[in-house]
């Protein structure tokens, strides 16, 4: 029996926990472990973190594709036990902890410890954007990597619009219509938590631009960089196959408004290993 098979018959999961955990495993074991490996990023053996992991279901592809080490840290008591709940099922080594890595300390076991940390669609949620990468440089042992993937703001639904299961909030570029226009429609929502975040995420606007600038001011340095006009991770919520924008306009607007996955590589800018 397979790992994903395991969690389909795994008891007290709800369908929608299932349905979370299952795309960021395959997600991981499908695509994020084979680029990686591809790139020389990953071998077994290695220490891996995720920032903001979830249900841990990426992280657990890693772990399954025996990673020495597999931790993990989200500020969700909730999901942290869903992931905790799936790994013990599964007999996957994760180590899972509850933790804001913005504003608490990072225990001095991880500092310096992991040879690739993992920011899969968390950093455009985080207030302070520096703050954050000074966080990772500290997690990263040296030569250690950084996988990075968000949704550029400025792209169709770099805003996070879909949170509010509004009609209108699933056009494209809705997001950017102008505050009192873009309030109203938020107001239509009915969850007062979706309607916070949507509105938080119009004032932290993580652009192309702006994550660029925070990463030359953190210290770290851009290795790789791919901008998709549809997702990996399509794949497995749409069935849709994953579609990079041309590399001829990977350096212009265009990216900001179409790529709707921006991932970056990182690693320390006085550590990157020699050729």
């Amino acid at each position: 029996m397979d790992i994903v098979e395991i969690v389909e018959r795994t008891p007290d999961l709800t369908p929608n926990e299932r349905y979370y955990w299952r795309y960021q495993f395959l997600l991981g074991d499908r695509v994020l472990v084979p680029m990686l490996r591809e790139w020389e990023l990953f071998f077994p053996g290695m220490r891996v973190f995720e920032f903001g992991c979830g249900e841990a279901g990426v992280l657990g592809a890693f772990a399954h594709a025996d990673a020495q080490q597999a931790v993990g840290a989200d500020i969700s008591d909730y999901r942290i036990a869903v992931g905790m709940h799936i790994a013990t099922a599964c007999g996957l080594p994760l180590l899972l902890e509850r933790r804001d890595l913005l504003n608490e300390p990072i225990p001095p076991s991880w500092q310096k410890q992991f040879d690739l940390v993992i920011m899969r669609d968390v950093i455009e949620h985080l207030d302070d954007t520096e703050r954050a990468l000074a966080v990772v440089e500290e997690l990263l042992a040296p030569q250690g990597a950084v996988l990075v993937t968000f949704p550029p703001y400025l792209s169709p639904y770099g805003g996070h619009q879909h949170l509010l299961k509004t009609r209108l909030a699933s056009l494209p570029w809705v997001h950017v219509l102008p505050k009192p226009l873009f309030s109203w429609i938020v107001n239509r929502s009915s969850r007062a938590a979706d309607r916070d975040e949507v509105q938080r995420l119009r004032k932290i606007a993580l652009t192309i631009r702006t994550f660029e600038r925070a990463v030359a001011h953190a210290g770290l340095e851009i290795t790789r960089r791919e901008f998709y006009l549809l997702r990996p991770v399509f794949r497995f919520k749409f069935g849709l196959p994953s579609l990079k924008l041309p590399r001829l306009f990977a350096r212009t607007p265009l990216a900001e408004l179409f790529a709707l996955e921006a991932l970056y590589i990182l690693r320390a800018a006085d550590k990157i290993a020699p050729r």
